[in-house]
């Protein structure tokens, strides 16, 4: 468990982090490309101006956490509990939530192009200020998730919907 430090610079790329337990800690600097985290925790942490493209968490526990301008493209996030995150000018793009439970998730100024939700309900995740022209998620899944007007036409025209100017 690693509790109340700071972490600036640090390299942990391509590591297996494992069952790690990080509680008010915060990352600036740090590149955490291609680690693989799982069974572990993240809570009360910030991730600030760090590096997590390809970064693969399973399973695990992320609470009170702030990821600013963090590039994270193609970071998996799979069978997590998530509660009171905020993604806060970030890279997303080719990301993927799968079978994860969100809670109070939001995504400000985050682009999100070509992420993947699957089995993962967005019910009062908010999506109003991040930027997409695709993303892979069921409708059942965008049901009670907060979106801007320009992307609920997006979304109906990702159902088939034909929208039109009346």
């Amino acid at each position: 468990m690693i509790y109340g430090s700071r972490i600036t610079n640090c390299n942990f790329t391509n590591s297996d982090i494992g069952r790690v337990n990080f509680t008010d800690v915060i990352f600036e600097n740090c590149d955490f490309s291609n680690v693989k985290m799982e069974h572990g925790s993240l809570h009360r942490v910030i991730f600030k101006n760090c590096r997590m493209t390809g970064t693969y968490l399973k399973q695990m526990r992320l609470g009170h956490t702030s990821f600013c301008e963090v590039k994270a493209n193609f970071v998996s996030f799979i069978d997590s509990k998530m509660d009171k995150l905020l993604f806060d000018t970030c890279q997303l793009e080719h990301g993927a939530f799968y079978e994860s439970t969100l809670k109070q998730i939001t995504f400000d100024e985050t682009n999100m192009n070509h992420v993947t939700i699957h089995q993962t309900p967005l019910k009062g995740c908010d999506l109003s200020t991040s930027q997409f022209e695709t993303i892979v998620v069921n409708k059942e899944d965008l049901v009670g998730c907060k979106v801007s007007k320009e992307q609920a036409i997006q979304f109906a025209t990702l159902m088939g919907l034909d929208v039109v100017d009346a």
